[in-house]
């Protein structure tokens, strides 16, 4: 699946894209429980097949705010980042759609963001159940990473 820059760049401007937001609980957490993303898997699932643009955001409960964010783009730059987006693609071009994983926190790194190329649309469309076991595990491993960056005291 692609998308013209500029038809990508003018949705996000107008938010005219899905957000299925999930807030997980430090007891999910503990038990490394991700089920509550599967009604999200879907509803991103019907979007994209829609022709949609479409993003999960996962909340943390850490004392540091922190979210993981599972969008649909046409480089490896967050929504929020869309004049960047901009300036990096030409607006006639047509991009394919990946699914990019967004990692925010303050204490995770020195950008307090990572970003993680999970899949192209069209692979998560033709064979979701792969896709979603790939995402989950990485999900775990940016949970574990930010819990270990919350136990670090900070150096002063």
């Amino acid at each position: 699946m692609e998308m013209q820059s500029q038809e990508f760049i003018a949705a996000i401007r107008a938010e005219e894209y899905t957000t299925t937001a999930i807030k997980l609980t430090a007891n999910d957490i503990k038990k490394a429980d991700l089920k509550k993303l599967a009604a999200a898997y879907t509803e991103l699932q019907t979007q994209l097949t829609a022709k949609k643009i479409a993003q999960i955001k996962i909340e943390l409960p850490f004392e540091t705010p922190a979210t993981i964010e599972l969008q649909a783009g046409i480089i490896n730059l967050p929504y929020e980042l869309v004049d960047k987006i901009a300036l990096l693609t030409t607006a006639e071009g047509q991009y394919p759609l990946n699914l990019y994983l967004i990692t925010t926190a303050e204490n995770l790194n020195a950008s307090g963001m990572r970003i993680d190329k999970m899949s192209s649309v069209a692979a998560f469309l033709q064979a979701p159940a792969p896709t979603i076991e790939q995402i989950d595990a990485a999900i775990s491993e940016k949970i574990t990473e930010l819990q270990a960056a919350a136990d670090t005291p900070a150096e002063k």
